[in-house]
């Protein structure tokens, strides 16, 4: 892939580079590359139909899986399972990770910071867009830092 068909994507917060798309690996997985501010992650969630993993390339990271908790730093490797709940929270001097995920998960970070651009987005509306990229939230606990 060369560098004009990676693209970026403001997150919450959080810097995202979509470095293989789901329309790049034929539909088996996207890879991103995501540089965290502190303190910030996702709520608890599953993925049903796919796995997920991580590589942590700077800062440190909590990152639950089950009734795991890993306290990662750099050069740790987490796989998820598919259909495990998981959440992970940056450290407090931020981070920046490699997120192996289910393919076409990048359309929901799209979808999503879209949403945040044009108006505030609900809480029911973001779990929606979740649903259709294959990923259920399980609570809304410090989702992202709120």
């Amino acid at each position: 892939m060369s560098d004009k068909e990676k693209y970026q994507i403001n997150f919450q917060n959080t810097k995202m580079v979509v470095m293989v798309s789901k329309d790049d690996s034929e539909g088996r997985y996207s890879l991103i590359e995501m540089v965290h501010p502190p303190n910030i992650g996702p709520a608890l969630h599953i993925h049903p139909n796919a796995p997920e993993a991580y590589y942590v390339l700077e800062g440190e990271y909590i990152i639950q899986c089950g009734d795991k908790i890993n306290h990662s730093k750099i050069g740790d490797f987490v796989f998820i399972p598919k259909a495990i709940p998981h959440s992970y929270k940056s450290g407090p001097s931020g981070g920046k990770m490699l997120v192996i995920s289910p393919a076409g998960l990048e359309n929901y970070f799209k979808e999503v910071a879209n949403a945040v651009q044009t108006g505030k987005i609900t809480w029911e509306l973001e779990k929606e867009i979740a649903s259709r990229y294959g990923q259920q939230f399980l609570d809304s606990l410090n989702h992202w830092g709120q």
